[in-house]
C-alpha cells in the first residue's frame, strides 16, 4: 500500500536518545554547512588534542569518537569499564582532556577524574546519573553535561579546556 499526500514533509525530527539530530532538507537545497566557533575553525578545534573519551555505552562512544575525529582529535580508548580507564590514564601521560561519564556499569567514574585533576588533565563529565551538585561538590570547577548532549557543546567546551 502506498501512502500518498500533498502535505510537507518534516525539516527536522527530534531524536532524544541520539547524540545527533536528525535533519531533512527538501530537495534542491544547497547544504547549510557549519558555522566556525570562537576556538576555531570547524574539523579543527580538536587538532592535535589527546582526547581521552570514557563512556560504557559503546554507540554513545562511537559517537562521540567520530565527532572528536572530525575535529581532529586523536582519541584516546575509548574506555569502557573503570578498571580500564585507570589503566589507560596510569599509562598514558599525554592525555591533553578527558570526557568522563559517570556511571560505568555500576561503578563511577571518580578515581579516573582523581587521576586526572592529580596530573593537571582537565575533562568534563558527561553523563546521565548523579546530579551536577553532587559532582559540583566532589570536583568544583569541572563541567558536567547531562545526556544526551549535543557534540557541538562537548567540543566547544573540551577545545576551550584542552591543555
Amino acid at each position: 500500500m502506498i501512502l500518498q499526500t500533498s502535505a510537507p514533509l518534516p525539516t527536522s525530527l527530534p531524536v532524544p536518545t541520539a547524540l545527533y539530530p536528525v535533519l531533512f532538507a527538501p530537495a534542491g537545497t544547497p547544504p547549510t554547512g557549519h558555522h566556525a566557533a570562537p576556538s576555531g575553525r570547524p574539523g579543527e578545534r580538536l587538532l592535535g588534542k589527546r582526547v581521552l573519551i570514557v563512556e560504557d555505552e559503546a554507540m554513545v562512544a562511537l559517537e562521540l569518537q567520530y565527532a572528536f575525529e572530525d575535529e581532529g582529535a586523536e582519541i584516546v580508548g575509548p574506555a569502557q569499564t573503570l578498571a580500564r580507564a585507570l589503566a589507560t590514564v596510569s599509562q598514558d601521560h599525554e592525555i591533553d582532556v578527558a570526557l568522563l561519564d559517570v556511571d560505568l556499569a555500576g561503578e563511577n567514574i571518580y578515581p579516573v577524574a582523581d587521576l586526572l585533576r592529580q596530573r593537571g588533565v582537565p575533562f568534563a563529565f558527561h553523563t546521565g546519573h548523579g546530579s551536577r551538585s553532587e559532582i559540583g561538590a566532589l570536583f568544583p570547577g569541572a563541567t558536567t553535561f547531562m545526556k544526551p548532549a549535543l557534540p557541538e557543546a562537548l567540543i566547544e567546551h573540551l577545545a576551550g579546556i584542552a591543555r
